[in-house]
């Protein structure tokens, strides 16, 4: 089924890139013309949120979507306070009119299938983070090891601006998050099998006027502290079709043999800005990170407060 939907939409794709070639940049040996700062400020979740069963809502109901999901950044222990800490654009349009209740559309019901050991590591990761007795402990975000620039691309508050620069042989992607940057190079030959990296060998290609771009040899995850080791393989594939002079659709599947019972197919749009991009320097893992476990240190310290009487 994941297939058969990826060829239909590398069809639909095609067929409007057809019939938009003269409404598209284009390069100067005929491709379509990436270049530029491009935002994805998208509240819609990754993943649809529980309670919700269909794939777009509209109206009152779209309304009530989006604050949930704004409350939800703002719950307990997410640090994305105040509202000018970030610049969510709304939920992401349907081509109905209505608004995408997930960034994930395959499987339908807008989750990721995760298998029980993705489950069992999630927990176990979560429980040595509450406690943070090591630096080893926290998030790679939060000790400055990774960002969402990497494959696939994601959306988050760090890596809502790109900027793409393009030739014949080579397209750029940097995310101003961490200041990461992706080279691809277009029918370049693949590393030799075995050089593996956390952003993997990326190998681009054109089928008419959309990139596709497939990502292997992706350095598998590190079990946390306690848990045992896995077998674990990765691999995307990404398609970049440019809609209009300013949009570009971005259609990844994501495949994970350890973490997903079966791929899953991601879409959203990129659109282009005016916006300036800015260094994004990440300090967490200089300065943060021994305050952080300093402060679990002393929260361990206290006394539980008393429960409030019915």
């Amino acid at each position: 089924m994941m297939i058969r939907t990826t060829l239909l939409a590398a069809v639909i794709a095609a067929c409007g890139a057809a019939n938009a070639q003269t409404s598209i940049p284009r390069t100067a040996d005929g491709r379509p013309d990436f270049q530029g700062v491009w935002e994805s400020r998208w509240l819609t979740p990754l993943e649809r949120a529980d309670g919700t069963t269909e794939p777009t809502v509209s109206g009152e109901a779209a309304a009530a979507y989006a604050a949930a999901r704004t409350a939800s950044l703002h719950g307990p222990g997410v640090a994305l306070h105040p509202d000018d800490d970030f610049d969510f654009a709304g939920l992401h349009p349907a081509s109905d009119g209505a608004f995408r209740t997930s960034l994930i559309v395959e499987p339908a019901d807008g989750k990721r299938p995760q298998t029980q050991l993705a489950k069992d590591l999630g927990a176990n990761s979560r429980k040595i983070r509450d406690g943070a007795e090591n630096p080893e402990g926290l998030s790679n975000d939060e000790r400055c090891l990774s960002a969402t620039g990497r494959t696939p691309l994601g959306v988050s508050p760090g890596s809502m601006y790109r900027q793409i620069v393009q030739t014949p042989g080579n397209i750029l992607i940097y995310t101003e998050d961490q200041m990461v940057s992706r080279i691809i190079g277009i029918d370049a030959p693949p590393r030799p099998v075995g050089l593996m990296s956390p952003a993997g060998d990326s190998v681009a290609t054109w089928e008419g006027d959309t990139l596709v771009v497939m990502t292997t040899q992706i350095r598998p995850q590190l079990p946390p502290p306690g848990s045992p080791p896995f077998d674990q393989q990765r691999r995307v594939t990404e398609r970049f079709s440019l809609l209009a002079p300013d949009r570009i659709s971005y259609d990844y599947v994501l495949e994970d043999t350890a973490m997903l019972s079966q791929p899953i197919r991601v879409q959203y749009d990129l659109v282009r800005t005016a916006h300036t991009i800015y260094e994004s320097a990440c300090h967490e893992g200089n300065y943060s990170l021994p305050n952080m476990l300093r402060g679990a240190r002393i929260s361990e310290t206290r006394k539980p407060k008393p429960k409030a009487k019915p």
